[in-house]
């Protein structure tokens, strides 16, 4: 099989698929933002707040990373003319994606902070905690990618990563941006569907008090949100790690490769990255729109003159510690 060909799919897949990402990302994520700003007004929520930050992210990392990954398709990037363009196109690039994933953790936290048994867990969900917590990741998400700056470089013409840093970027982004992030959103994921399946199942200790936990309706449709985008998260990011470790331990062997090999590389390549990921950044709005249907109402609400009424409902659900007797 020819090699061109793989490559022509590569081009076609490019020039057509990243534009609808473009296209559906920087509409979807306006609008998450919006609707994320008008529900801060109107009933201030620590989730809500990460999710913003995390929408915030994944437009800047859209409007930048990706249109520059489209415009090298056909053209030279500026990032192989400046060796400061090239620096701070990766820099900035994983800061936002950082940015986007930290606070999908914090979200995740939150929610299963909402629901816990814990007086003293479930304090953490203020608003004023929220702030905190969100300062911090922006701190992080900067501080943490920095040596991106010594990574990369254009010394030869082209932005390349050094190779005597190939080993240090390998462990970074398998850790920081892959198996970490991946590991604390399916577990606490999991926690909180544990919380839940014990709220619901009404236990009562054999105390005989009874510990009532008010969750909100807007929490609990927050928590369906977050649940389609930890899905899409996982699936768009877990091959990641997989790939990034495979592109160092074959490295050593680039000159026995065939030239179909390299062809079939390039190509799974491309379409983990930048398809997949950046796939992750411009679906949120409608994994949103498709799991929530008040969601889908309040955004309807945006282009309505008359605003919606407010039909904010909490559920006080008891909640017990003993399995043994039932309310």
């Amino acid at each position: 099989m020819s090699t061109e060909i793989f490559y022509a799919i590569r081009q076609r897949l490019g020039t057509i698929g990243i534009p609808i990402l473009l296209v559906s990302g920087n509409i979807g994520n306006v609008l998450l933002m919006i609707m994320f700003i008008k529900s801060l007004k109107r009933h201030p929520n620590s989730c809500s707040l990460y999710l913003l930050f995390a929408s915030f992210g994944n437009l800047f990392v859209i409007d930048t990373a990706l249109i520059s990954t489209f415009y090298g398709m056909n053209n030279v990037e500026p990032i192989h003319l400046s060796n400061a363009v090239c620096k701070l196109r990766w820099f900035g690039g994983h800061v936002l994606f950082m940015l986007s994933r930290c606070c999908m953790v914090a979200a995740c936290i939150d929610r299963w902070a909402v629901c816990s048994q814990s007086v003293r867990i479930r304090s953490l969900c203020q608003m004023r905690t929220a702030s905190y917590v969100t300062g911090v990741i922006v701190l992080l998400s900067i501080i943490l990618p920095a040596p991106l700056f010594l990574y990369y470089d254009n010394g030869t013409g082209r932005c390349i990563l050094l190779p005597s840093y190939t080993l240090a970027y390998t462990i970074f982004s398998f850790l920081a941006i892959s198996v970490i992030p991946l590991l604390l959103l399916i577990i606490f994921s999991l926690l909180t569907c544990h919380n839940l399946h014990l709220i619901h199942s009404r236990v009562l200790p054999t105390s005989g008090t009874l510990q009532s936990i008010r969750i909100h309706k807007r929490d609990h449709d927050l928590m369906k949100m977050l649940a389609g985008e930890v899905i899409i998260y996982c699936l768009t990011q877990s091959t990641f790690p997989v790939n990034t470790m495979y592109g160092y331990f074959t490295s050593f062997f680039t000159a026995d490769k065939s030239q179909l090999r390299i062809a079939v590389e390039s190509l799974i390549s491309f379409i983990i990255h930048p398809i997949l990921s950046f796939t992750y950044c411009c679906t949120q709005f409608y994994v949103c729109a498709l799991v929530s249907k008040s969601f889908r109402r309040d955004c309807s609400q945006l282009f309505r003159k008359r605003p919606p009424a407010d039909r904010e409902t909490r559920h006080t659900i008891r909640f017990a510690e003993n399995n043994q007797t039932r309310n």
